[in-house]
């Protein structure tokens, strides 16, 4: 029989069990904790590992239960060992026994499980989501300076030093390795996952002391990974620092000539590919170290994660440009501004003569009132209209010549400005819209659509 030594962490959630994940720590859920953690030190009691069905971030994991009660859950990097000796065991749970216990705020508990010597680890059953959606067809951010790092490195580790590990120098082992760490900090993907979990089993292998401790900081990094200092770290400072870099602005930059600087367009498509997380993830958007966390307990591929991470950022870019908080969005939300363009400030004086039209003009009346605040609206937008420009020494003169013409023009003989960067309007019924929706604006789609459907009613 062999001892197998197995870490049980998320001892918080179960002295909790009214938190919720992630959710900032008080002295009050620490005091439990704690006292959880002193309470199994002293009693010792025996602990099961058994598949927990009801996990909603992975599907792999093994809860924890003792004393009658969930006690934590399989720590991320034990959990291909306790899958592969329940399918060895063929029962539905494992018995172990407490080994150690460290009691602090967010403490863990190391038992042992008594089996039979395993053949090959293999991983777990992946996590069933479908990524390849997220590998394609979505904004991608181009490689960071630390993601390069990351990859080069692992790149000279995994074809120079890792097949000869007993020959290798370890002052120049050593460089590579952290240079690794350094760069892999942020980066919550699946293959960093793997890699780090591999150099750690490579490492552990050698019987050179010295190599062996090479260990012990990738080991360090994987335990603090997603834990609350790293997690406010990966939300803050380094979502900061990466939102203000040069590829970050330069992605914006296109995506907002894209959407031709319509930002309320910008931000529905954008809202529409992130409303597919799995997970109803969206859910959390507000919330990015809820987020980040949950991509990471995935396995989310790096390029899927890399392609999440672009629509985020160009999501809160765009978020902090409207003016607006970095929030779950619902229809009504965007507003019917949102469905055709970004939304624009209107003057006073359109304000008023809109008011006057619908409260104060019959049917005739009112085509001219809105024939006159198309002209309006495009000589504060664009102004470039010589028709009105012309008429701009005299303000008194202008109007009233502008309405004189508009009077004297039959419907379908108005034509609207012709404006480029027209976009489809993403489902929304022009023809029933009211007179306030389609004020004109950046784009000329519903102003188009509004007056030919009203020309055929007349014509009929």
């Amino acid at each position: 029989m062999v001892e197998y030594l197995i870490k049980i962490s998320g001892v918080h959630y179960g002295a909790n069990g009214d938190s919720v994940a992630l959710q900032k720590d008080t002295e009050e859920s620490h005091v439990r904790t704690r006292e959880l953690l002193s309470q199994i030190d002293r009693e010792r009691p025996f602990v099961t590992l058994a598949p927990d069905p009801v996990n909603h971030i992975h599907q792999d994991a093994v809860m924890a239960r003792a004393m009658s009660r969930r006690i934590g859950r399989v720590a991320k990097e034990y959990v291909d060992l306790v899958w592969a000796l329940l399918r060895q065991s063929g029962k539905g749970r494992l018995l172990a026994r407490v080994k150690e216990v460290v009691v602090k705020n967010h403490g863990y508990v190391m038992v042992t499980v008594s089996a039979d010597e395993l053949g090959e680890v293999k991983p777990a059953a992946a996590t069933k989501i479908e990524w390849r959606p997220w590998m394609s067809d979505v904004p991608l951010l181009p490689p960071s300076e630390m993601l390069q790092t990351e990859e080069d490195a692992a790149f000279v580790l995994d074809n120079v030093f890792m097949p000869c590990l007993a020959d290798c120098d370890v002052n120049d082992l050593k460089r590579y390795l952290d240079a690794w760490i350094e760069g892999s900090w942020h980066d919550l993907s699946h293959e960093a996952q793997e890699k780090r979990s591999q150099y750690i089993c490579q490492l552990q292998a050698v019987d050179d002391k010295n190599i062996r401790q090479l260990a012990e900081p990738l080991m360090e990094q994987r335990s603090k990974i997603c834990e609350r200092e790293m997690l406010d770290e990966h939300a803050t400072t380094w979502w900061q620092e990466r939102l203000e870099s040069q590829d970050v602005q330069r992605l914006w930059q296109q995506w907002r000539l894209k959407n031709d600087n319509k930002l309320w367009l910008g931000l529905r498509r954008i809202d529409a590919l992130l409303r597919d997380l799995p997970g109803a993830m969206y859910d959390d958007i507000g919330q990015l170290d809820v987020v980040l966390s949950r991509l990471y307990y995935m396995n989310t591929p790096r390029r899927a994660f890399q392609g999440i991470l672009a629509l985020l950022m160009l999501r809160e870019l765009t978020c902090r440009e409207l003016g607006i908080d970095m929030r779950p969005m619902t229809d009504e939300d965007y507003g019917q501004d949102g469905l055709i363009t970004n939304r624009l400030k209107i003057p006073t004086t359109i304000e008023r003569v809109v008011a006057f039209g619908e409260t104060q003009c019959d049917s005739h009346e009112k085509h001219t009132i809105e024939r006159l605040v198309y002209w309006l609206r495009d000589d504060y937008e664009q102004s470039h209209c010589a028709e009105i420009e012309s008429l701009a020494e005299d303000p008194q003169v202008r109007l009233a010549n502008a309405i004189e013409k508009a009077a004297d023009k039959k419907t379908n003989e108005f034509k609207v400005y012709p404006q480029s960067g027209s976009t489809t309007n993403m489902g929304c019924d022009q023809k029933n819209s009211d007179f306030n929706t389609y004020l004109p604006g950046a784009d000329g789609t519903g102003q188009q659509s509004m007056l030919e459907s009203r020309s055929a009613t007349e014509r009929e």
